[in-house]
């Protein structure tokens, strides 16, 4: 590929353009240069400088960096082979060979007899120079996926599709391709009120956008930097999506009670007693024994099943001492708790969240 001359504005006004348009976000030029210098590449836009020489590849990982932060997670990594994303995914090698092998063996019509020899397959899919397949059609992949069940069973089968749906991922990460988003957005968000904003109403959710999950989900390092408020609303998103009725505090004054839960249709308008009050801490410092006891003591006035502690650090050994010792009715939820719950808010088909 080669290189061209590029004015520094239009550079950023297409990737910010790029941005606004698949994940709905605005962000601005310095969440540009925040995401490449994350990933070891500041050089690609270096500051200061108004016209910039730059090799095409170079344009294609700035788009992927960007992608990867605001629009769509592994978008970087998805430049690499299909055959090393296999790898990643199914941990086996040569099931990696057997797939690509069977795939390309259909498509050329091959004897029969190669498609029953697992070993014959693997050899030619260790033999095939790929860095991405065909993205094919629907009617063909059922077939391929079918063929295998019936020759090989489901790992193989399962294998295949998977080679269908990380192809699809790498196809939509092309920045040389059409843009291609999930949502028709109606509005555009501003990024900055992640981090200032104490709103906790959203355009693409009850409390928390899904636009700041996608976001969260590739950027968790953010999350102890997002408004506190923010998170509370995050929590009460998560817990929402999972059908239950949720009451959001009103975030000062709340006498410790961030949010009651109650099982779908229980709530009563409030009145009745939650199953379960939250409480939400985004904290640098370990959770004391002090804080989980008023939780408890919470718990117990607000006659609450339970209690859950949700935080973005672990507990300190005093206060799960305290909880085992004087048996609190009181669950710990830590950061990577938090982070498993982003990945599935992420994702549309969780049933958590639908584009609408």
């Amino acid at each position: 590929m080669g290189a061209f001359r590029a004015d520094r504005r239009i550079v950023a006004e297409r990737l910010t353009e790029m941005v606004g348009y698949r994940a709905g976000l605005a962000i601005a030029e310095t969440d540009i240069l925040d995401c490449l210098q994350r990933r070891g590449y500041a050089h690609l836009y270096p500051p200061g400088e108004t016209g910039v020489r730059m090799r095409s590849e170079a344009f294609e990982i700035m788009n992927r960096c960007v992608a990867d932060s605001f629009v769509q997670p592994g978008a970087l990594q998805a430049m690499r082979p299909i055959q090393y994303l296999l790898r990643d995914r199914l941990h086996d090698k040569e099931l990696v060979w057997q797939a690509l092998g069977f795939i390309d063996a259909v498509l050329e019509q091959v004897p029969p007899h190669q498609l029953e020899s697992l070993d014959v397959l693997q050899e030619r899919g260790a033999q095939l120079l790929v860095t991405s397949m065909e993205v094919h059609a629907h009617a063909t992949r059922a077939l391929l996926r079918d063929t295998a069940r019936s020759l090989h069973g489901d790992v193989l089968a399962d294998a295949v599709d998977l080679v269908f749906r990380e192809e699809d991922f790498k196809n939509a990460s092309d920045p040389w391709k059409r843009w291609v988003r999930t949502v028709e957005w109606n509005d555009v968000l501003d990024l900055a009120d992640l981090f200032t904003s104490d709103s906790a109403t959203a355009s693409y959710g009850r409390f928390f956008d899904q636009r700041f999950v996608t976001y969260l989900a590739s950027r968790y390092e953010d999350l102890a930097a997002i408004h506190w408020r923010k998170f509370e609303a995050l929590v009460a998103e998560y817990f929402h999506r999972a059908g239950f009725e949720v009451e959001l505090g009103p975030g000062r004054n709340d006498n410790g009670v961030d949010i009651r839960v109650w099982e779908s249709g229980t709530a009563g308008g409030g009145q009745s007693p939650p199953l379960m009050i939250v409480q939400c801490k985004r904290e640098r410092r370990k959770i004391s024994k002090v804080v989980v006891k008023a939780l408890a003591a919470d718990v117990a006035w607000e006659h609450a099943r339970t209690g859950m502690l949700v935080a973005t650090v672990d507990w300190s050994p005093g206060a799960r001492e305290v909880v085992r010792t004087r048996s609190y009715p009181v669950q710990e939820v830590n950061g990577e708790a938090v982070r498993s719950w982003l990945k599935a808010m992420q994702s549309s088909d969780t049933g958590l969240w639908l584009p609408q």
